[in-house]
């Protein structure tokens, strides 16, 4: 063979492979880019979309627990002050008559045991404490304009029964005589002008029927604001739970699409970012529970008691007030009778366990209601499973025969608190010892100047033991102390609701992030294995 090769031969793969030219001279060198659909194109977008979620779950948890946190607080801090704060001007208008009532019925008589200027003094010192509750009541209520107009009307209507009470005590100090109970007809008439100012001239309007129906306004607005809250709390519970089942789903997703790519039983980070979302999911909804528990026992168990047992304490008063009022009245029939069928109406919404229509009734049917009671005392005593130191329980007072349209069988429908039962039991026991004392007085004798002092004396003297007066204000503080353990646990709970769920209003985002830094974490080693 002769010749030079110039050129090598083309060689043929088989299988009908392509050839393959290399152009050395080409520099610019195309390596073409992974398609979207691979391994780390997925792992960046599964814990971009956990991430995402991760804040949007912060987000709306946090605000729907701020909502829910102004709430209880506006409960707590603007609604049930406002109106406690109304009823107890309620029981002090309610004191500050009573207490006119027996600087009337002592004159200048010096021999009766509560003389007419400590009866004053006491007055002055109800009328103090009614301004403060007007206060109260306004500071709470900053903001409602239209509760403050009422507010306003309230205190104008204070006003002017504050001047007529003034001229009516001048009236008697300068015509009144030294005999005690002895009334001259001018001041009774002077009187009359200031009690229609509180009670109307049909005993159910004026001043003091305008605060009921305000603080009962209010009782109902706590009743929506409450249920509100409760609603809020709901919202709450289910976007932890709904978010936090989406973060673990993502994450559960994340976990297995790690395992199956790279064969990675377990990777620590995605393990505690899923810790982290467990707590976020669990904790969170379990802390929600909680606050609306602490929020059910502050608002359900504890205020609707204080409420009711407030509103008791202020029947209470008018009550022993119309009882001076009857004493006062005893020259007047018609006046006598208008005050005996009002001392019996406020009495029955007071405690009611039948339709007792006069004094005496209603006193047999309260010492019917004492003698089951003692009868449900000793059988609790007998028995051996109770917690030391309490008798009785909320069971127990269930069946007392009173209605629950009156206070006291409210309250007996509401025991929930250690101890609260032995306290209602005592302040109703307390509480039948007064009406039968009441009892006591309408049956005296009031014919001579003697029979009358002995009457204003069994009315008005704390002092003395066995006086009709003595008998309430033993009842009233065994009132208090029922009311003061439910202030007390609505004290407590109230702020344990608005702090439990006020965590929530922050705590997200801590976890959200810890959930976003910790996915990182997880998922940068096993995408550095692509660079």
């Amino acid at each position: 063979m002769s010749g030079t090769l110039t050129q090598a031969p083309t060689r043929s793969t088989s299988h009908g492979a392509a050839s393959v030219t290399t152009t050395y001279g080409d520099h610019h060198i195309h390596i073409p880019h992974a398609p979207r659909g691979t391994t780390p194109n997925l792992l960046r977008a599964m814990a971009a979309a956990i991430g995402v979620m991760s804040l949007i779950a912060a987000v709306c948890v946090s605000v729907f627990a701020s909502d829910a946190r102004s709430k209880i607080a506006g409960v707590g801090g603007t609604d049930a002050p406002s109106v406690k704060a109304t009823e107890n001007f309620v029981f002090q208008v309610q004191d500050m008559d009573a207490q006119l009532l027996n600087a009337l019925l002592a004159g200048g008589d010096t021999k009766v045991k509560v003389l007419r200027p400590d009866s004053v003094q006491q007055y002055n010192l109800d009328r103090s404490a009614a301004d403060w509750d007007l206060e109260a009541a306004t500071a709470a209520l900053a903001g409602d304009q239209d509760a403050l107009n009422r507010l306003h009307d309230l205190a104008d209507q204070f006003g002017q029964y504050q001047a007529q009470a003034a001229r009516t005590l001048a009236d008697d100090q300068r015509v009144g005589g030294t005999a005690a109970g002895r009334v001259p007809d001018s001041v009774v008439a002077s009187y009359m002008f200031g009690h229609d100012i509180l009670f109307g001239s049909d005993d159910r309007s004026g001043l003091v029927q305008a605060a009921e129906n305000m603080e009962q306004t209010s009782a109902g607005a706590i009743d929506d604001s409450a249920s509100a809250a409760t609603d809020s709390l709901d919202t709450v519970t289910a976007a932890l739970v709904l978010f936090g089942l989406m973060l673990l789903a993502g994450l559960g997703a994340l976990q297995v699409f790690v395992f199956r790519h790279f064969h990675r039983t377990l990777n620590p980070a995605l393990v505690a970012a899923t810790l982290a979302a467990l707590v976020f999911t669990i904790g969170g909804a379990a802390a929600t529970v909680g606050a609306g528990s602490d929020f059910h026992k502050a608002k359900s168990d504890a205020f609707d008691s204080v409420l009711t047992l407030s509103q008791t304490k202020a029947l209470g008063s008018g009550a022993n007030a119309d009882e001076s009022r009857w004493l006062l009245a005893h020259d007047h029939p018609d006046l006598q009778a208008r005050f005996e069928a009002s001392y019996v109406r406020g009495s029955l919404q007071l405690a009611s366990a039948g339709n007792a229509t006069t004094p005496l009734e209603y006193d047999s049917t309260i010492a019917g209601v004492n003698g089951r009671l003692s009868a449900i005392r000793a059988r609790a005593e007998s028995r051996d499973d109770r917690p030391t130191g309490q008798d009785l329980v909320g069971s127990d007072l269930s069946d007392t025969g009173l209605t629950t349209d009156s206070a006291f069988g409210r309250e007996f429908n509401n025991i929930t608190f250690d101890g609260e039962a032995d306290r209602a039991f005592d302040a109703f026991v307390a509480y039948g010892d007064y009406i039968r004392d009441d009892a006591t007085l309408r049956r005296m004798s009031l014919s001579s100047d003697q029979d009358l002092l002995e009457a204003v004396d069994f009315d008005t003297d704390a002092k003395t033991p066995s006086t009709s007066d003595q008998a309430f204000t033993y009842y009233n503080a065994a009132l208090d102390k029922l009311i003061q353990l439910n202030q007390d646990q609505f004290d407590s709970a109230m702020p344990a609701a608005r702090d439990g769920i006020g965590t929530w209003t922050w705590l997200p985002y801590v976890l959200a992030l810890l959930i976003v830094g910790l996915t990182v974490l997880g998922v940068r080693p096993r995408l550095s294995e692509y660079r």
